[in-house]
């Protein structure tokens, strides 16, 4: 019995995964180290499928993500059409650089992974190759050479310059190192702050490319890194058995429905911007217990 049911499901991904048309290639045919290089990822698939495209968390070697820019999606009574932009950069030396992207199609526990077309791009270098001749020009007018350095006064400076940090890492080193602490933490839930609100925004407007399964796994990765706590390994009745906050209780329970179930007690933004809140709250907690540690 559990052979046949399991030869339907995979004999269902392969026919939805034939439906599926999936095109990526990079924008322009050249790149310079450093420089954004666009690749667009384009799908056409059943609209009764959901599609997933690769988000920052992806391995997008040999080239490095730098943002996305994703258009609505378009669809008509059998088909829809899916695409994104992603800017890229790369900062290897191979003379030529290949990618090839997936998508994913969502199929109850389980998604299939559906990928591109290899595409190349050629490394532009700023430095051509020097030839091996050169037109050498004779010079044999006299320059002024200037003074020797005097190397032993600028050992003196250098050391009473050494001397004066360390005694000021003695003194202060403790408050130094307590608000460089304090200064990273700020920037990271600033960071953390100005994305989760962007991708909020996008899940109220109900545009392509956000779910919420993706916002709570990122506001899971802020928490870890604030609270010291494996916020990603754990399960939503886990963080709420650890933490009894009756908020935390109501807000992580109701996303679980709207993920798992479908079920939506009020709008879903509502309740991963209390999440925002309780975020908030912990942060000043932390940078309190930073300051004064």
């Amino acid at each position: 019995m559990f052979v046949w049911i399991g030869l339907l499901v995979i004999l269902a991904l392969r026919t939805n995964a034939q439906d599926v048309k999936v095109t990526g290639s990079f924008l322009k045919d050249s790149v310079k180290i450093g420089e954004t290089l666009p690749y667009v990822l384009t799908v056409t698939y059943p609209r009764n499928l959901d599609i997933i495209f690769p988000d920052s968390t992806y391995d997008f070697s040999p080239f490095e993500y730098f943002t996305r820019n994703y258009s609505p999606t378009l669809s008509d009574t059998v088909v829809s059409f899916d695409s994104v932009v992603y800017q890229l950069m790369t900062f290897e030396i191979d003379s030529v650089q290949t990618l090839q992207l997936p998508v994913y199609v969502k199929q109850e526990e389980d998604s299939a992974a559906i990928y591109s077309r290899i595409d190349s791009v050629w490394l532009k270098f700023v430095i051509e190759e020097i030839p091996d001749s050169l037109n050498l020009k004779e010079n044999t007018a006299l320059i002024n050479v200037p003074g020797l350095v005097n190397y032993p006064v600028i050992l003196i400076l250098a050391g009473i310059f050494l001397l004066g940090v360390i005694v000021l890492i003695l003194i202060f080193g403790k408050r130094i190192s307590r608000w460089v602490k304090v200064y990273l933490m700020n920037q990271q839930y600033q960071k953390f702050v100005n994305r989760f609100y962007h991708q909020i925004g996008i899940l109220a407007r109900g545009q392509a490319g956000v779910f919420p399964e993706d916002l709570l796994a990122d506001w899971k990765k802020y928490m870890e890194k604030l609270e010291k706590e494996p916020y990603t390994k754990m399960t939503s009745k886990e963080l709420i058995r650890l933490h009894s906050d009756h908020r935390l209780k109501e807000n992580l329970r109701s996303i679980d429905r709207y993920i798992y179930g479908n079920v939506k007690d009020r709008p879903v933004q509502e309740n991963f911007e209390k999440l925002l809140d309780y975020s908030r709250e912990r942060y000043e907690i932390r940078r309190e217990e930073v300051r004064h540690g």
